[in-house]
């Protein structure tokens, strides 16, 4: 009877709201710090072709050899990332189908309200990023949709043959926009998920989260834009 009451315990444990919005939480981060980490990868297009194309097949062929083998990393990291979003979106979904399940009455005070408007923009923003996720995989990964490059054109010369499109420059910062909107809310949201925020430090983590949704932003607008208007060729 003691050993069914502990695994009851542990059953429920691990299906608990809080312990869902703790894995999204985490599973969150992990995306931000892949965003910062990305985009500054991108600011390498600014010091050349011969840079940006060594940055990227460093990055596919030989990151953290001899530890993984050639081309070993990237899979790993892959699947990672892959592991990552099943976690996010289905803790997502639990913690959304759960909230309007338990809603009984519409909100009354302005910090329900402004609480609702950030979830929703949470949910829009989701949804507007996993299509255009899948975008970017199959137009700069794949290559299965090209936009003014070839199958074998470099890494530079996809970039900047995809930011000579106009239209390919605004559909970028639109992604770009929604994952930052995305991060400015999520970010502190996370920590306190994870109970690392107080009431005292509330609005320092909404403004250091804000910065970084700017910062990401901004590293990642820079080389679309700067190819946009000629700076980049």
């Amino acid at each position: 009877m003691a050993t069914q009451t502990v695994a009851t315990k542990k059953r429920r444990a691990w299906t608990t709201t809080v312990f869902v919005k703790q894995l999204m939480a985490v599973s969150g981060l992990v995306f931000v710090f892949f965003l910062l980490f990305h985009s500054y990868g991108n600011l390498k297009m600014f010091l050349g072709q011969e840079a940006y194309d060594h940055y990227a097949e460093w990055l596919k062929h030989d990151a953290l050899y001899p530890i993984f083998p050639h081309g070993g990393f990237i899979w790993v990291f892959r699947a990672a990332m892959m592991l990552m979003l099943v976690i996010h979106v289905a803790a997502a979904a639990i913690t959304w189908k759960r909230s309007r399940r338990a809603r009984r009455t519409p909100y009354r005070v302005k910090k329900n309200a402004a609480d609702a408007y950030a979830a929703r923009t949470m949910r829009v923003t989701a949804v507007l990023l996993l299509g255009l996720i899948i975008f970017h995989i199959l137009h700069f990964t794949t290559g299965t949709i090209r936009t003014g490059f070839t199958a074998d054109s470099t890494p530079y010369e996809r970039m900047v043959a995809a930011f000579q499109n106009p239209f390919m420059v605004i559909v970028y910062l639109v992604f770009v926009a929604a994952a930052c909107l995305h991060v400015a809310h999520g970010f502190w949201s996370a920590f306190q998920s994870l109970g690392w925020v107080r009431s005292g430090t509330r609005k320092f983590m909404v403004v250091v989260s804000g910065l970084i949704g700017v910062l990401i932003f901004a590293m990642f607008a820079l080389p679309p834009l700067a190819i946009a208007v000629g700076f980049i060729r």
